[in-house]
């Protein structure tokens, strides 16, 4: 979806700043308005989605189509007129970036939801990584899997689906709004995709993230039907290539929403007798094997080379090494590097 934008500042050497980076954003049409008149002109004769604006082009006193969002740059040296105290208002200086995410916020709030069919592509795949026992690895494992996907080109979302979540080592949490604002516009007549797009971080190029929910309760107050909508949006959104989610250990109905959606379940193993113990334990539940079998498969973390082995029907994909004694804010990019993580392409296919 194309956001027509308009911008109305005199100030051209912030204008280049400014489009110089909106510019380089797929999903936004710019038209540039320095003067007083021109603006008011293509108010006359231009539709446009959003307009942002200095007070000294535009009071508000021309008219605007009404499905028009009009955002004022905040300059916090000046004071803003009275006739603009109504307006929206996006810092002017921020990092644009930043004012890019807050405009699509304040676009998604209006312009409503698209109809399904619309917005997705077909062909996304979503992976989740699970284990009944923690400390196997199961996170370290889920974002090397993303990290490799999007390395090779693959736009891919880390989606945490834990109570208490631990990626921060990791991927730096910064802002303030994460799933649970997203979780907060299902039902609603916000645009799912634009909400998407404004509090989506990047790791690196193709690599995606939300901050994690708010609290532990956030994520126990959510239903299954609410799960269910989650996923499927962003399915439909046709943002990503693959959506891999990590998963917590406790066995839930929640667990089970999870396991009918996605398409391929990763079993996060380690060569440790209690571990070993309660993956046993989880796969005796014949309801879970019988009706998910054919979606799972396992990985080994941890590996030292010595043989392990459980007797199961799930074929294995692979190995991650055991690091020792690792940096931790390392031991993703380490593991990437490693041949272990081609895991990921006999799961998946070589989309390299």
């Amino acid at each position: 979806m194309l956001i027509r934008i308009a911008i109305a500042d005199s100030d051209n050497e912030y204008i280049d700043r400014l489009t110089n980076v909106l510019e380089t954003y797929d999903d936004v049409s710019l038209s540039i308005y320095t003067d007083r008149y021109a603006l008011e002109t293509a108010l006359m004769t231009k539709s446009f989605d959003v307009l942002l604006f200095s007070p000294e082009l535009f009071d508000g006193q021309v008219s605007i189509a009404s499905s028009t969002v009009t955002v004022m740059f905040l300059d916090e040296e000046k004071s803003v007129p009275q006739s603009c105290l109504s307006f929206a208002k996006v810092r002017k200086y921020q990092r644009i970036s930043v004012m890019y995410q807050q405009i699509l916020e304040l676009y998604a709030e209006v312009c409503g939801e698209m109809p399904q069919g619309v917005l997705g592509q077909n062909g996304v795949t979503m992976i989740a990584f699970y284990s009944p026992a923690g400390g196997v690895g199961k996170t370290t494992a889920s974002l090397v899997a993303a990290a490799k996907l999007a390395e090779s080109g693959n736009r891919t979302l880390y989606l945490n689906m834990e109570e208490i979540a631990a990626e921060d080592y990791y991927l730096s949490q910064n802002g303030t709004k994460g799933v649970s604002d997203l979780l907060n516009t299902l039902g609603s007549n916000v645009n799912f995709t634009m909400k998407v797009q404004s509090i989506l971080q990047s790791k690196s190029e193709n690599f995606y993230y939300f901050n994690h929910f708010s609290s532990p309760g956030d994520f126990n107050e959510i239903t299954e039907e609410e799960i269910t909508e989650l996923l499927k949006s962003l399915e439909r959104s046709g943002l990503f290539d693959f959506i891999i989610i990590d998963m917590s250990v406790v066995m839930s109905h929640k667990l089970n929403v999870l396991f009918e959606e996605v398409h391929k379940i990763v079993l996060v193993e380690k060569p440790d007798v209690t571990a070993a113990r309660k993956m046993e334990r989880f796969l005796a539940q014949m309801y879970i094997f019988n009706e998910y079998k054919h979606k799972m498969s396992r990985l080994l973390n941890f590996d030292m080379g010595r043989k392990y082995e459980m007797d199961m029907e799930i074929p294995r994909i692979g190995a991650l090494p055991y690091i020792p004694n690792p940096d931790t804010g390392q031991l993703v990019d380490i593991l990437i590097r490693n041949s272990g993580a081609q895991f990921i392409y006999q799961l998946v296919g070589d989309k390299r």
